[in-house]
Order: structure tokens, then C-alpha cells, then sequence
């Protein structure tokens, strides 16, 4: 029985049916005990620090091992993870992101379990047995996976965006980032990049507002000698990304015509440089963004709906920055850092110049943002103190 902690929350995770049946089969008579079944870590972070006991199957920790997910999980729960393993201990990879996991024996009887779970109860510290939930932070968790260092802020929308990205980083899966000009969404989108197992491959951006519609295809796909006037062999963004990301920034500046030779691309995964008669195959990751609303633009019939559902399977969300003003104060100190590293000048700012950047509606971002500390400090120069009326925007 496992009436020693009445109440609690139990997720398992595995890719063997026989496990999730198992674990069914042995909580169907807890009624004071609660069960989630995944086949995934990521659904875990659906409920972030929701549960108290976590179980997973080595071949799952195996797959996941290298994920954000994996990290975040071990950094939310610590030694409340079991790993369920045939072997005499948990593997080193495993411990490299959790050195607190503890592992069961796998295959077990219902009995043989509840006394090696029981086993591992009673090596905890007693204080870990009493309390429901950790006390672990989940901002900090997430603040501990280091491609995050550079997405600076624990607001509620930013650390939702850190949530997501770690369910979908390590898939291959399209992601497309919505927002205003500015909001760092090629930053976020090269975290994604380096979450993912793609990050030892090249990450290549391409800006669709710069390039026109008879440059768009060499851009993309490349061309060979003599294609057009003065044409050289060039190399295109497809397989300069190959095995890598490509990062196709302003989606919605595409015509039409361009629409269509992507949506072929990404449909059939081949193309063809400009003046060849030979077909690539192209193995890229894609991430899109966009400061437009395409879904409005879908029923303008200015963006094609189809390109528009072979894109949006996961999107997320950037904010604007006067949606997080809980972050500037930190993001106000780690520009004032910043000066201080280039011109080797320590500034400080007053409570009232914060508060006037607070009540600012910021429709350049950060981009904005950058410049007004920026000038601000330059104004500043004598005192070394930014007060409010440095501030300008």
C-alpha cells in the first residue's frame, strides 16, 4: 500500500504500453492517490511542478535526454525522479542532468515495486516526505537552463514562451513567432535553435522583406552559372541550413508567386536551383516569424491558407515590452551593465526615471528601449545618475 502519502500526485512516463498498463493496474485501487500517464516529458510541463513523484522508462530518458524538457523536469523535481531500469544503476548520461534520481529496478511485480519505492521514500529527508509540493521555484528552474541567460525576464508571458519552447525545441516540428517589431524574436528564435538537436548545425536567417521576387528563389534555393545576367554559382539559404535551421524572418512580405515555390519546398522537402536541371533534397528545421497578423491576411487572400497551415503548428506569442514591465528593473540593470562593460562607466537610475520608462508605451521594443538607456547615460555623463529627465523617447 502506499498509504504513506495519502493525497499525493504521481506522473509516469513511458513508451511501453505494459508500463503505463502496470502502473494503472496498481493505482486503481489508491483512491487517495492521483495518476498521470505520458508517453512524452514535454506533457509534463503542461502542469508545470504539478506532481510529486515522477517515474520514467529508460528508452523515454534515453530519447529525451539531450531536451530542454529533460532539464527543466530535473531541475522541478530532483530526487523525486525514478528512473524504471533494467540495469544495476542509472546511467552516467542521466545523472549528468540529475545526480538526485533515483532508480527501480524494471520488470517488477506490484509488490516487488511498492517495496523498492518504499525503499527509496525512506532515504529522503523527512521534511521531503511531509510537504505535497517542492519548494522548488519554477522560474528559477527555468532560469537554470542556460540558453535562457539571454532571454532576460520571469514574467508570467515570458516565462510561457520559455515553457514552450522547450516542449518543441527538440522536435522538428515548425514554429512561427508572432510579434511587434522589435520584441527579440530572432533571439528567441535562436534559443529554439540551440535547444534543439540541430544546435551543432548552422543557423541561417533569411529576412523575406529583403529580397524581391525575382531575387527570392536564388536567395532560397541558389543558382547556377549563366542563369541570368552576371550570374555566378551562388549557394542558397536551403543549403547553407542543410541539417541545420533556417530562420525565415517577415514571412508575410512573400507574394504570392514566392508563397507557392515555399509551400512546394516544404511539402516535398526538394529544390532547385535557378538554371539547374537537378533537384536537393533540403533537410532544415524551419522557424518562421512575423509582425503581422496572418491569419487576417489569409481571408485578404493576400497569404495563402494552405502555406499558412503548414506553418502554424506551433506558435508562440513574443510581448511587447510595455507587457512586461515587472522585468525593467532587471532589464534596465543589465543595459546599465552593458554601458559599463563598452565605456567602463558605472550609472545608476532613480526610481522616478524607472517609472517614467514604466508608463511608456515602447512601440520601437527593445529596439527603442536600447537607445533611450543609451542616451540616457550620455546625458548622464557628469553625475553618472540617470533621473527622469534623461529620460526621452
Amino acid at each position: 500500500m502506499l498509504s504513506k502519502i495519502n493525497n499525493a500526485s504521481f506522473a509516469v512516463v513511458a513508451s511501453d504500453n505494459d508500463i503505463l498498463l502496470f502502473f494503472e493496474c496498481v493505482f486503481e485501487e489508491e483512491v487517495k492517490l492521483s495518476l498521470f500517464l505520458a508517453t512524452q516529458v514535454s506533457e509534463l510541463l503542461r502542469k508545470p511542478n504539478e506532481y510529486d513523484y515522477i517515474f520514467i522508462d529508460t528508452p523515454t530518458a534515453f530519447k529525451e535526454k539531450t531536451g530542454g524538457c529533460w532539464r527543466l523536469i530535473c531541475e522541478l523535481y530532483k530526487d523525486r525522479i525514478f528512473i524504471l531500469t533494467a540495469l544495476s544503476e542509472i546511467p552516467d548520461y542521466f545523472k549528468n542532468f540529475s545526480e538526485h534520481a533515483k532508480s527501480i529496478p524494471y520488470p517488477f511485480t506490484k509488490s516487488n515495486f511498492l517495496l523498492f519505492f518504499n525503499k527509496a521514500l525512506e532515504e529522503c529527508p523527512s521534511e521531503e516526505k511531509t510537504e505535497r509540493r517542492f519548494n522548488k521555484n519554477e522560474n528559477e528552474a527555468l532560469d537554470r537552463i542556460p540558453e535562457f541567460s539571454r532571454l532576460l525576464g520571469s514574467c508570467q508571458k515570458v516565462n510561457e514562451i520559455k515553457r514552450k519552447l522547450l516542449m518543441v525545441a527538440d522536435t522538428d516540428t515548425p514554429i512561427v513567432f508572432f510579434g511587434e517589431s522589435g520584441t527579440g524574436k530572432t533571439l528567441t528564435a535562436k534559443i529554439a535553435h540551440d535547444l534543439s538537436l540541430r544546435k551543432k548545425e548552422s543557423f541561417v536567417i533569411a529576412n523575406m522583406a529583403n529580397g524581391n521576387r525575382e531575387l527570392f528563389e536564388s536567395i532560397l534555393f541558389g543558382n547556377v552559372k549563366g542563369a541570368f545576367t552576371d550570374a555566378r554559382d551562388r549557394e542558397g539559404l536551403f543549403k547553407k541550413a542543410d541539417k541545420g535551421t533556417l530562420f525565415m524572418d517577415e514571412i508575410a512580405e512573400l507574394s504570392l508567386e514566392c508563397q507557392a515555390k515555399l509551400l512546394r519546398v516544404i511539402e516535398t522537402g526538394l529544390f532547385r536551383p535557378v538554371g539547374s536541371d537537378e533537384e536537393f533534397q533540403s533537410d532544415v528545421r524551419l522557424i518562421f516569424a512575423t509582425n503581422a497578423n496572418l491569419n487576417l491576411l489569409v481571408k485578404k487572400k493576400l497569404f495563402r491558407e494552405d502555406l499558412y497551415w503548414r506553418i502554424v503548428d506551433f506558435p508562440i506569442e513574443v510581448p511587447a515590452l510595455r507587457e512586461r514591465v515587472e522585468d525593467f528593473p532587471l532589464l534596465v540593470t543589465y543595459e546599465l551593465e552593458e554601458i559599463k562593460r563598452k565605456w567602463d562607466m558605472s550609472f545608476s537610475i532613480t526610481g522616478k526615471a524607472l517609472e517614467k520608462m514604466i508608463g511608456y508605451e515602447w512601440p520601437g521594443n527593445f529596439r527603442q528601449f536600447k537607445a533611450c538607456i543609451r542616451r540616457a547615460a550620455i546625458l548622464s555623463r557628469n553625475s553618472c545618475v540617470i533621473d527622469e529627465d534623461a529620460i526621452s523617447f
